[in-house]
């Protein structure tokens, strides 16, 4: 029954993604030329300079936010989808290149134009469309976070404790065991933070120690590069040849073109509108602001998607048993794996606290985002949530084919609202009032 409904949303946002991929692309332009041509009449420029202390702060906490599990999950998975088999895989980079030529500049306009007109998101989108869309945004934007993006933390967790049970116990974990041991206990811990109102605090936390791990899970990949310097010429070689594979090129529009729009949406969150939520204490200038979440969004970009195609790829090409495969699971074991053939215990060390505390961190989040821009009773937003993630949960578990699908589905009907606000605001010649 979920396989075939998992089948059915899968064709529906893959015939999405395809018919209205040049729509998105057309009307991305048409917002940034226009943009870019009229700028001074948007936004008067700050005569104030932008200062370290402010500036390091918004990247901390975009960055911390954004950078986690879920987008190393998200390239594995690209790499698969747009592989012959399993073999390839690597031109998901420069996909992913073209399409931040388009999508990086519109997380500028998106955290623009939320800051100039003084409106989150959701305000921004009633503003310019209608009160009925507005609902459909947050509604669908809710569920792609607590559900599809809590189920990519739930899939790395999971991993985790598989290793550490292989590794300290001696024991593989199955399915029941999994969601007896590990995604239960999870759920029934996050009930508790949530009814006694902690997650802020847990939040916090979490985040501070996000920002220390990011710096180590660099450090790491450092290292792991200079060991596999001489790896690194064949590297863009197969990016090169993958490239022009007749699979990621394709007839008519490349998949690598959807593929390379649809992790960068799922990395960097870019034309979802939470670079504008990040930005909503409107510390800085708003031409600031929208600068600081244009470097947020390349640095997400370059962790996830450079570090995690070069670590799998040389894993692929020189250790046994690490293979680019259907199962979601096991291309996060042989990711993990990589980096500790590589770089030993403190590579094994890093990426497994850095699976633990982002993915938990986004699990808490999720909930914080929904209090934030849900308008139901407190006990509303609780139970929808808690539905949501024990949904996810249990899906992560049996079949997260259907939870990265539904993520595709929902980020093209979020991603096209937006789009689609930013363009009508543009075409009515930025006016702030109705």
């Amino acid at each position: 029954m979920v396989e075939s409904i998992g089948n059915m949303v899968g064709f529906i946002g893959g015939s999405l993604w395809s018919i209205f991929l040049p729509s998105i692309i057309i009307l991305g332009l048409y917002v940034l030329i226009n943009m870019f041509r009229n700028l001074d009449k948007i936004s008067t420029k700050s005569s104030e300079k932008l200062s370290f202390k402010k500036a390091k702060s918004a990247l901390s906490i975009s960055v911390s936010s954004k950078i986690g599990t879920g987008a190393i999950i998200g390239v594995l998975a690209a790499l698969w989808k747009i592989s012959d088999n399993g073999v390839g895989g690597e031109s998901i980079v420069l996909w992913v290149l073209i399409g931040m030529l388009i999508l990086v500049p519109l997380t500028y306009s998106e955290v623009l134009f939320t800051q100039i007109t003084n409106k989150m998101p959701r305000e921004f989108v009633e503003f310019t469309i209608g009160k009925k869309i507005a609902i459909v945004y947050i509604v669908s934007l809710v569920i792609l976070y607590s559900f599809g993006f809590v189920g990519f933390q739930f899939t790395g967790i999971q991993t985790v404790a598989i290793i550490l049970s292989d590794r300290v116990f001696n024991q593989s974990l199955g399915q029941g065991q999994l969601l007896l041991y590990i995604i239960i206990p999870m759920i029934i811990i996050t009930a508790i933070i949530i009814i006694t109102k902690n997650h802020e605090l847990f939040i916090d936390v979490l985040g501070s120690l996000i920002s220390i791990v990011i710096v180590l899970y660099v450090v790491m990949f450092g290292i792991f590069l200079v060991k596999t310097s001489d790896f690194i010429p064949q590297y863009f070689a197969d990016v090169l040849k993958d490239f022009t594979n007749y699979k990621s090129v394709g007839i008519g529009l490349p998949i690598g073109l959807i593929l390379g729009f649809q992790r960068i949406i799922q990395i960097s969150e870019t034309v979802l509108g939470t670079s504008a939520l990040a930005s909503s204490d409107r510390e800085n200038d708003p031409r600031q602001e929208a600068f600081l979440q244009v470097i947020a969004t390349v640095i997400t970009l370059f962790v996830a998607v450079v570090i995690t195609s070069y670590i799998f790829a040389y894993g692929r090409t020189h250790i046994s048993g690490v293979v680019l495969t259907g199962n979601g699971f096991d291309r996060i074991l042989g990711y993990i794996e990589t980096v500790s053939h590589i770089t030993g215990n403190y590579g094994l060390f890093v990426i497994l606290i850095f699976f633990l505390f982002s993915g938990y961190c986004t699990v808490l989040g999720s909930f914080h985002f929904l209090n934030k821009t849900m308008k139901l009773g407190d006990n509303g937003k609780i139970i929808f949530y808690l539905i949501l993630i024990s949904i996810s949960g249990l899906l992560s578990v049996s079949n997260f084919g259907f939870i990265f699908d539904v993520v595709d589905l929902l980020m093209f009907v979020v991603g096209f609202i937006i789009m689609l606000s930013l363009f009508l605001f543009t075409l009515r010649g930025y006016k702030k009032k109705k």
